[in-house]
């Protein structure tokens, strides 16, 4: 007992240091008693030593599972170790005895706003607000607010900022998020903005943050020579910040000041080269003085700078091209991919997307238009494949279509073939230039054996035709019931069958 009030004597003077010396020199039975091992705790955990003060406030814990200290002190360390879970049911369990326990309520709100549940902690929140409602906590307010910003919900954030502002006007920093919804909520709220600055001045003068605020409200107000004044203050008094400097630099632009506003632009433009405004202004302002060549080149920069991001823009072209093709629209989602490729013809994964949809199969098509789209996506994307010089493992299976036509056109007396493009152009390709694309692709004998065999077969069927003079494809079409029709179905359902996992995988 004497050793515990030791203790409690030295963590009132905030010796915690000494507590742990002490702590070395226990005896096994100085650890069954509560108070003891409660006050090493709560000395581990005045130094930031969290795990060892975790490991002392779970044997109390164990000696007494439904003492709240207990389960409050676990809790507190808990959440500074990151293990949300055990805070969370700790405090739960002090709740299931007291729902209306302050600091078990206040620290679960915490608790919720620390791992992301903002909606939890507003509610955690308002049941400490509801206790009592004879008065406006600002702390409370505060806390609800900063949660609702979280959620971007900049009118609740505002009204709650403003309860907690309306009992705390001193606050300085209570008084610059304040500011900051209304400036972010635009039209008459930035002149309520200038005026809370103003207020909030009036009880913490020189305040720099609130007077950047201020300053901020009269660029946005375009009160640019007051704007301008403030600035230039805070850059007087060694405010070179980023902001300051864009910001002051951009109000002396506006205001008629270009000569003037060069060195804070370039000053800004030497901190962040990849800001637009910045480049744009130091721009303008270089281009009404005296070095217009700079001030191309900024443009230039900024004008890169504004495009949007690459990757989002290839997520909305794939997102919106697979939507139309699901749709049923396939000649628009074609026109869309194709149009992107013309574009930049160095994304070969838009023609194949196009490809993609064009059996290899030749009897499949009914139409004479089908064959002109199939064969230009076909050879569109051969050609510009065969441009990279990269390995055409696979690549077989574009034979059968275009042997097919070859042999029609063959059989048919034509030279040259029509070809559609998803914008509809027409344009046409030499027999011989398909032949030339044909032998380019790798040998069937590297083929499955059933998708060799459907070749070899074809190749028989078209031999004959040309021994026996027919003279058309479509006078004398396959045999559905021969070997070779049945071989070449089941080889095209299976390559069918795998561009189906493959759009599978990519959803």
């Amino acid at each position: 007992q004497a050793q515990s009030l030791s203790f409690q004597e030295l963590l009132n003077k905030k010796k915690f240091t000494e507590v742990i010396a002490l702590a070395d020199s226990l005896t096994p039975a100085d650890s069954a008693d509560y108070v003891t091992m409660s006050a090493i705790g709560q000395a581990y955990e005045g130094v930031l030593e969290y795990n060892e003060a975790y490991r002392c406030y779970q044997h109390c814990l164990q000696m007494d599972t439904t003492n709240v200290d207990a389960l409050s002190s676990v809790a507190r360390v808990a959440m500074n170790l990151g293990k949300a879970s055990v805070a969370q049911d700790c405090f739960r369990k002090v709740l299931e005895s007291d729902s209306t326990d302050f600091y078990a309520n206040y620290q679960l709100a915490r608790l919720y706003s620390q791992i992301g549940d903002y909606e939890n902690a507003v509610l955690q929140f308002n049941v400490l607000r509801d206790q009592d409602t004879t008065k406006v906590n600002p702390v409370i307010y505060r806390n609800i607010a900063d949660c609702y910003m979280k959620m971007n919900a900049i009118p609740a954030a505002t009204i709650c900022y403003f309860q907690a502002y309306n009992v705390n006007r001193e606050n300085a920093g209570l008084a610059s998020a304040l500011v900051n919804c209304l400036y972010r909520m635009g039209g008459p709220n930035i002149q309520d903005g200038l005026s809370i600055c103003d207020t909030a001045l009036f009880y913490n003068p020189g305040n720099h943050a609130l007077r950047r605020s201020k300053a901020m409200g009269f660029y946005m107000n375009k009160q640019y020579a007051q704007a301008d004044t403030l600035y230039g203050e805070l850059f007087a008094e060694g405010d070179t910040s980023f902001l300051t400097l864009k910001y002051g630099g951009a109000s002396r632009y506006l205001a008629g000041r270009a000569m003037d506003a060069i060195d804070l632009l370039e000053w800004a433009y030497g901190k962040d080269t990849t800001d637009v405004e910045t480049n744009l202004l130091l721009g303008a302002a270089l281009g009404k003085t005296y070095d217009r060549k700079r001030a191309f080149l900024l443009f230039d920069q900024a004008e890169k700078l504004m495009q949007p991001n690459e990757a989002l823009v290839n997520m909305l072209l794939t997102s919106r091209s697979e939507t139309l093709f699901k749709d049923g629209r396939q000649r628009e989602a074609e026109g869309l991919l194709y149009k992107a490729w013309l574009a930049n013809k160095d994304r070969l994964d838009l023609l194949f997307r196009i490809e993609r949809e064009y059996s290899n199969w030749g009897p499949e098509y009914k139409s004479a238009e089908d064959l002109g789209r199939a064969l230009f996506a076909k050879v569109t994307f051969l050609r510009e494949y065969f441009l990279t010089g990269k390995k055409m493992q696979g690549f077989q299976r574009y034979r059968s279509i275009l042997q097919y036509l070859y042999e029609d056109a063959f059989f048919t007396n034509k030279t040259e073939l029509v070809m559609i493009a998803p914008d509809n152009k027409k344009s046409k390709i030499s027999a011989e230039d398909l032949k030339s694309i044909i032998d380019r692709l790798p040998d069937i004998s590297q083929l499955p054996e059933v998708e060799r065999k459907h070749y070899q077969q074809m190749e028989e069927v078209f031999k004959k035709r040309k021994e026996n003079g027919v003279g058309s494809t479509k006078s004398e079409p396959l045999d559905e019931n021969s070997e070779a029709f049945k071989a070449g179905m089941k080889a095209a359902q299976k390559y069918l069958d795998s561009q189906k996992k493959e759009e599978q995988k990519s959803e």
